[in-house]
């Protein structure tokens, strides 16, 4: 089966999750035998190169291939440049970004080409920016007219049957997957004594209001106040404007000299990130998954988190210490309740773990390639007649 993914984001290149998501399941379907060739935003002239085996056409946001008003990619230019480096049409499209639902519908409209959207989050759940409007309305239709939708969690999917409830037959739930490190490294080294070198926090995503990293910065202070001597590393990207008012949010607590301000790193560099942190913090007041939680568990690092959304898949008292609601003091509450009691710490980071084990990308994979047979096979027996 050849398959075209059409994403955004593509390994190196990631913003969030999903980037992540399209580049590990791509090369999972890969690694079942499959014909991937992925479309990806990319630097410079449009190119074709081989990234582990699967094509991969880098297409440059400016014209004639990006409309900028639009947000979107063009048609036409983008189908010329797969023709011109005679890249076969596909069986199936598989789409993770809305910036490409026009390239995508047109296939399945002109060729009769089944589509299946991975819906990673709902655009009207994010926060606001000058071009949302816009955006919403083009997921909508995209949720609308693809063949199948996925989302990776139950509560997302309940998100999208509120705004489209026709849609409700057509939505599949499957949940992200993760990579399970071989050799877990990582030594139970939370202290009692609360003059100890320091307990060492990390929080990994996007940084945007609703990740709960203001509350976080808020309990950091808590807990030095009561002589817990935290310190917290923040891995992720944030716009200008937002990134300014956390520091600022820091200065005032008095905690600036105790966080560190990592940024992006790359996602081959995670594992030991993970493993050199005592606790990994997912204080989220909206996830329509969480992966960053799984990777924590599949690294076997302690877990706090919220249930918020997409978590409360996976995520429960046996695995993490549940954060009951995002403020400061319910998080300076949990972590203090943690680092009291880390023979309970070790114990759930196996078990975390263990679970992990139920989400590697193979599986992942093994059930989309089902859904994409079915759908191929649908479609052939239509063309058959």
């Amino acid at each position: 089966m050849r398959i075209w993914v059409l994403t955004n984001e593509y390994a190196p290149w990631f913003i969030g999750g999903l980037g992540v998501v399209a580049t590990q399941l791509s090369r999972a379907v890969r690694d079942l035998g499959e014909d991937v060739t992925v479309i990806a935003r990319g630097k410079g002239p449009a190119r074709l190169a081989r990234n582990q085996a699967i094509r991969v056409l880098r297409i440059p946001r400016r014209k004639p291939f990006f409309h900028e008003a639009r947000r979107r990619f063009n048609t036409a230019p983008i189908l010329l440049a797969a023709r011109r480096r005679a890249v076969a049409w596909p069986d199936l499209i598989h789409v993770h970004s809305v910036g490409f639902a026009n390239i995508a519908l047109h296939l399945q409209e002109l060729r009769n080409i089944p589509v299946v959207y991975t819906c990673h989050s709902l655009i009207s759940d994010e926060p606001w920016s000058p071009h949302q409007d816009m955006m919403k309305r083009r997921q909508e239709r995209l949720i609308r007219k693809a063949d199948r939708v996925v989302v990776p969690s139950e509560w997302q999917r309940q998100g999208i049957i509120a705004i489209c409830p026709q849609c409700a037959d057509r939505i599949r739930v499957i949940s992200n997957g993760v990579d399970i490190p071989g050799q877990v490294k990582w030594q139970n080294t939370l202290l009692v004594e609360r003059r100890d070198p320091g307990t060492r926090l990390l929080f990994v995503g996007r940084l945007i209001p609703q990740k709960g990293i203001e509350e976080l910065l808020q309990s950091i202070a808590v807990l030095r106040q009561r002589d817990w001597p935290v310190t917290l590393d923040v891995v992720g990207r944030g716009g200008l404007q937002y990134k300014a008012r956390l520091a600022e949010l820091a200065g005032k607590l008095q905690v600036s000299q105790h966080v560190r301000w990592l940024g992006f790193q790359p996602a081959q560099r995670m594992a030991d990130i993970y493993r050199a942190h005592d606790l990994v913090i997912v204080p989220s007041q909206l996830e329509s998954f969480g992966l960053v939680a799984l990777e924590a568990m599949a690294c076997g690092i302690p877990l706090v988190a919220t249930q918020s959304g997409g978590l409360s898949d996976f995520i429960d008292s046996n695995v993490a210490h549940i954060i009951p609601s995002v403020d400061q003091y319910a998080i300076a509450d949990v972590v203090e309740n943690t680092l009291l009691h880390p023979d309970e710490v070790a114990e759930r980071a196996r078990a975390g773990r263990s679970r992990s084990h139920s989400y590697t990308w193979n599986s992942v994979a093994e059930r989309y390639l089902a859904l994409f047979q079915d759908l191929t096979a649908s479609r052939q027996g239509v063309r058959a007649r």
